[in-house]
């Protein structure tokens, strides 16, 4: 008895991760059968950059529907296999644009007759079951488009019944997001509140704090939320600042006034070093201030070591240096 089968729309989201297991998995023997190296898995990013030429990676991430790390790390496995390459973006240095290298271009060539062999075997599979499979899809995805599952789950549950059930806590639950444009506001916001309740803004925040995007998120970086699920208020945030392909940083790490005692800053800083493991870093490191023991002591227990600074700091608050093998 196939048990998923039995658990019906409980299980929809297995039931779709089975099927793309399984039409994936078939992927990679066709490759291998093809003699090509080259993975499923990597198609559409490669497709992306085959049609749009050289682009951002958030760029790619959102006309892709896809997270930004998910992009990062296939983009890691596609310049091991020589077929993209990363660089600076010649109009804006702080963007790290891919594009297809010459071995890649030269690639297309070998993949465009197993694609339309894979093109035609699919369309095979879909006609067999005499409904319209890709539209049926496509609905799903518009209706989750106007309200998520998540809402749905609230809506049929009583917003009110379900804070009951959560009175122990007195809180919504927190939910992790990473940035969107609409969500620059926010980052700007919190750490400005922060910084001014405990020190006092620098030029290196406000380069930072004016333009998240172009300075953490174009270069390779991601910043994190914890969000109320139900309201949607920002609780808290950090940024993954890249260095370079193997190190980032942990920084401008807030949780607001309001949300404080709630274990809320553990949540984001174990989530910022699961995104940035993700995007394929090696090491994380901060820099604090000694007279923040509270947000030192966190630090500790979550894995971070304390150093002697490898170089001066940007910012005249920073007097404590620490790094974490991811």
């Amino acid at each position: 008895m196939d048990q998923i089968k039995t658990l019906g729309a409980l299980a929809l989201g297995s039931r779709f991760r089975r099927l793309s297991d399984q039409l994936m998995q078939d992927g990679i023997l066709i490759y291998r059968d093809a003699n090509l190296d080259f993975e499923p898995k990597w198609f559409p990013v490669f497709m992306h950059l085959k049609e749009m030429g050289p682009t951002a990676v958030m760029d790619i991430a959102r006309g892709l529907g896809i997270t930004h790390p998910s992009v990062n790390q296939i983009a890691k496995e596609m310049t091991s296999a020589g077929l993209i390459a990363a660089y600076k973006d010649t109009s804006d240095k702080r963007k790290r644009v891919l594009a297809l290298t010459s071995a890649g271009k030269a690639k297309i060539r070998e993949l465009e007759p197993v694609w339309l062999n894979i093109r035609d075997a699919l369309q095979e599979l879909i006609d067999e079951t005499r409904v319209d499979f890709l539209g049926y899809i496509s609905m799903v995805e518009q209706a989750l488009e106007r309200k998520s599952f998540y809402q749905r789950y609230i809506d049929l549950s009583g917003q009110e019944d379900y804070k009951r059930s959560t009175q122990d806590h007195q809180y919504n639950p927190v939910e992790m997001v990473t940035f969107t444009p609409n969500l620059a506001r926010d980052f700007r916001l919190l750490n400005e509140d922060w910084i001014n309740e405990y020190f006092k803004m620098e030029e290196a925040d406000r380069k930072v704090l004016d333009d998240p995007e172009g300075s953490i998120i174009d270069p390779g970086g991601e910043i994190v939320f914890a969000r109320d699920a139900l309201t949607q208020e920002v609780l808290g945030t950090c940024a993954i600042v890249r260095c370079d392909d193997a190190v980032c940083e942990l920084a401008k790490m807030v949780v607001a006034k309001s949300a404080r005692g709630r274990g809320i800053g553990r949540q984001i800083g174990e989530e910022a070093i699961r995104v940035a493991q993700e995007m394929g870093f090696m090491k994380m490191y901060l820099e604090t201030n000694a007279s923040l023991a509270p947000a030192i002591g966190l630090y500790r227990q979550l894995g971070f070591e304390r150093r002697d600074f490898p170089y001066p700091s940007d910012y005249t608050r920073a007097d404590v240096f620490m790094d974490l093998d991811l």
